[in-house]
This record gives structure tokens, sequence and C-alpha cells, in this order.
């Protein structure tokens, strides 16, 4: 019997062969494997640098709040970094009781979406001059075993340090030729910048722990610390052979 036209019967048997080709990226969170959720401002590093000037404050603080904020009202985090533009969360599949949430088109579409939202409420706050434009964050997905989260945390903050110290070489007129953070930080201190007072957020960047409340720290000299903030117990990770 053919349905009636404009009914919901017609509707489904129309859309009912083209299903299986909108749930071909559906895919979900694959229960107690660890995934990293990166998130970055679309353009937001260059629009809101400012020449010869290492930190922007009110971008600064605007992000920090943003994640913060984020993190806090984000279910099933287990750490997070950021530095500028770009956050980081740790998660676990199969640790969400809703399933829309272990579904990752959908979460990575509504982070992005809370993120930015979160991101304009405090701009505002923070009277961030937006340029009369839209600000966005994209998100992207990786798997990685407990090894490799490790190796991810250290390499993102370590991109961070290396941009941080670039900065401050550009504010302070220091030899654009010094490329190594050894040769940067001794030409600091020989015009009295001492790197290791400034901001241990500047230097380190941001971290976010639900059960700890702690300072930004150097992930390469505390691995241990990192470790338990990522997998609770501290106990041996065993590197793979090369």
């Amino acid at each position: 019997m053919a349905k009636e036209k404009y009914s919901y019967g017609y509707a489904q048997e129309k859309y009912k062969p083209l299903k299986q080709k909108e749930e071909q990226y559906n895919l979900k969170l694959e229960k107690g494997n660890y995934y990293i959720i990166r998130f970055d401002g679309k353009d937001m590093t260059a629009a809101f640098k400012i020449d010869h000037q290492a930190i922007n404050k009110p971008f600064f603080d605007t992000m920090e709040e943003t994640f913060n904020e984020f993190c806090k009202s984000t279910q099933n985090v287990i750490f997070g970094y950021s530095f500028s533009d770009e956050i980081s969360i740790l998660i676990r599949g199969g640790c969400n009781s809703n399933s829309q949430n272990n579904r990752i088109e959908k979460l990575l579409s509504l982070s992005s979406g809370k993120l930015s939202l979160i991101f304009y409420r405090n701009a505002q706050k923070n009277n961030l001059d937006l340029q009369n434009k839209d600000w966005v964050f994209d998100g992207r997905i990786i798997h990685l075993d407990k090894n490799e989260v490790i190796d991810y945390f250290l390499a993102r903050q370590a991109y961070a340090i290396d941009k941080y110290l670039m900065q401050l070489k550009a504010e302070n007129h220091i030899d654009y030729k010094l490329h190594t953070s050894e040769a940067v930080i001794l030409a600091l201190k020989l015009i009295g910048v001492h790197y290791e007072n400034l901001p241990q957020k500047y230097r380190y960047g941001l971290i976010y722990s639900p059960t700890k409340n702690l300072s930004p720290f150097e992930f390469d000299t505390n691995r241990s610390m990192l470790q338990q903030l990522c997998f609770g117990k501290i106990h041996s990770i065993k590197r793979k052979r090369s």
C-alpha cells in the first residue's frame, strides 16, 4: 500500500535507502580506550597576536577562563592542557552514561559549539576586542595508547614552550638567529629577564585535573606526575621498542 504523500511514513520510506550512508561515519568511542580531543581556534593565533609582545593578556585571560569553564562543565574529562588558542582534553570511551556523547560526530560538533560560546562569553567579560569577526573552534579526535598519551602532552607542551620563547625573543629584540631554548633563555638573562621567574602559566601552559588543583609544571621533568594525572596510580609504562 502506497504511503500518503508527505506523511511521516512516506518521508521515512524515501529516506531509508540514505540512512546507511548517513551512518557511515557514525563511529563510537570504544569502551576503555583513551582519546585526545584537540580544539583549535580558527585564525586566532595571528589575529590576537600583538607585535613585540609575548602575551596578549586579555586574550590569554579569556582562553584561561574558557579552558577552565569548558573542562569543568564537560563530562569525562580526565586531564586537560591548553596554550594560546589550543585546548586538548583526555577522555576515555565508555565512561559516559549518555550514549549520544559516545558518538564521535556528535561529541566533536557539540563540544566545538559549546567551546565557542564559552569563549564569546569570557571575551565580553574581559573586554577582548573581537574585531567584528565570528570566532569558532574546530575539533579533532585521536585514539592513543598510554605511551602515546604521555608523548602527546610532552609534544604539545614543547610546542608551547618554544612558541613562548620565540615571542619573548621578539618582545625583547633578541637576535633572530637564536633558535634554541638554551640560547634564548641565556640572552634574556643577559638583559635582566629571568625566564624562571616569569609566570608558570605562560612558560608551561594551563593544566586541568578534576581531582587536583595544581600549578602548571614542566611535563618532561616530572613525567610521573603527568602520568598520575592522566591514569591515576603511578605505575611504569613499558616503552615500545623501535
